[in-house]
């Protein structure tokens, strides 16, 4: 039997697709190993969101092309997104890469390493049903995608060419796949697409997210449920509604705003109307207290002035978001953005970025004094040296800050009942009741 090792780079959503191929290769005989030193065969697969992931991307395949220079593996498959958007350059620059796939071909890996060819077909439909198949990487949580592609023109972002245009997974399988992932020990459920809160609207035009959660909740299985990726343009009352009254899904809301002052989210494409900001904020923090709120901003985006910017920074410190990540602007070919006038320097970019940080610091200081005394039902992700990594509804897998308390015995996969007694930095510091 052939041993396959996968390195996947990037997002949970690539995740979900490198989890599937194992689980679809495993079912044909292959054998999954984590060395790829003892691998007959790897697959890299890719991300090309911002140059930085695809310069690691192409690191990384550089990297595994030595095992196979050296005799130690028979072949070498580039998957992802970097393969659906460079193909071509990366077969004439790459000849020790002995195929590519790209991401709505996944479910013909099989295929591609007994034959050798590249499959580089464009992602015209999604279903998602071989992701039922999948091996799970992760515990106590697993991802689930509830849809492919985006419809959104952001100017900054090239995902509708790597991933194609919105197509929403059928509801009774998202239930379907949910109960199965239950039934196999995951505790937490993390709904994941492009744009969460626009599912369902290639369908009927409007979001069918609140009915699919509605159902999720009825699933008896089911642990945890938590959102992530919700555009604000979408969160309407009859999701907040669903979210007051829900007993599986977190009180928590990942909404990607990218900026606040109006002039960029025009520029950026997003609707400065609809976009969110201090509106919603504060509706959702009145109709659900306690919510915790997540988003992603963009700094150093082309014409954003020193006025702009301030904006932002006062935003923030009213805001009090949670959890926060940011990015510095860059610069990718094909987009409007990388066409408009008055691009920022790196230097100014490096600023703003360290300033916003900054001020997300001495809010994350302030919120987590208010949190020391509070009580949470956590769930231990891992336990290293007695010491457990717990994350309440107030922090996502992987993205987010987490809990530490001592173990007492716990396992990963339990739910626990903590205090807070105090903080170190973004993490809080808790003891098992």
């Amino acid at each position: 039997m052939d041993k396959v090792t996968m390195v996947s780079l990037g997002c949970p959503k690539n995740q979900i697709d490198a989890e599937t191929m194992l689980g679809l290769l495993t079912e044909r005989g292959y054998q999954i190993t984590l060395q790829p030193e003892q691998a007959d065969i790897i697959i890299v697969n890719t991300c090309a969101f911002i140059d930085q992931a695809r310069q690691e991307s192409i690191t990384k395949i550089l990297e595994m092309a030595e095992f196979k220079k050296s005799g130690k593996c028979r072949q070498l498959i580039v998957t992802g997104c970097l393969s659906q958007l460079h193909y071509q350059e990366l077969a004439r620059e790459l000849p020790e890469v002995d195929a590519f796939l790209g991401t709505g071909s996944i479910e013909q890996i099989s295929t591609v390493i007994s034959s050798n060819k590249s499959v580089h077909q464009p992602p015209e439909h999604y279903r998602g049903c071989a992701e039922t198949r999948r091996l799970f990487s992760t515990f106590p949580y697993g991802y689930l995608k509830i849809a492919e592609g985006c419809n959104h023109t952001c100017s900054y972002c090239i995902i509708p060419r790597l991933r194609g245009p919105l197509r929403s997974k059928d509801p009774g399988q998202i239930i379907a796949e949910a109960k199965k992932m239950a039934v196999e020990g995951i505790k937490e459920i993390v709904l994941i697409a492009q744009d969460t809160s626009q599912y369902g609207f290639d369908r009927t035009g409007k979001s069918e997210l609140p009915g699919l959660l509605s159902a999720l909740e009825q699933v008896e299985e089911i642990g945890w449920i938590r959102l992530l990726y919700c555009y604000p343009d979408h969160i309407g009352d009859d999701l907040i509604e669903i979210m007051a009254g829900a007993r599986k899904l977190r009180c928590y809301l990942d909404i990607p705003i990218q900026h606040s002052h109006p002039d960029i989210l025009y520029s950026m494409g997003r609707n400065p109307r609809a976009t969110g900001g201090r509106p919603l904020i504060e509706k959702l923090r009145l109709r659900l207290p306690g919510i915790a709120l997540r988003t992603t901003l963009i700094v150093g985006y082309p014409g954003e002035t020193e006025e702009h910017f301030q904006h932002l920074l006062d935003f923030v410190r009213w805001a009090e978001f949670d959890q926060l990540g940011a990015f510095m602007y860059s610069k990718e070919d094909g987009t409007r953005a990388a066409k408009l006038p008055k691009q920022i320097s790196s230097k100014t970019k490096a600023r703003r970025y360290r300033l916003l940080m900054q001020a997300q610091q001495e809010v994350v200081r302030t919120r987590n004094l208010r949190l020391v005394g509070s009580r949470f039902q956590g769930l231990i992700d891992t336990v290293i040296d007695g010491r457990a990594v717990i994350r309440s509804y107030r922090e996502a897998p992987e993205v987010d800050s987490v809990i530490f308390a001592q173990a007492n015995g716990h396992q990963p996969g339990d739910f626990v009942n903590i205090t807070c007694t105090g903080y170190q930095g973004y993490d809080l510091i808790g003891e098992i009741e």
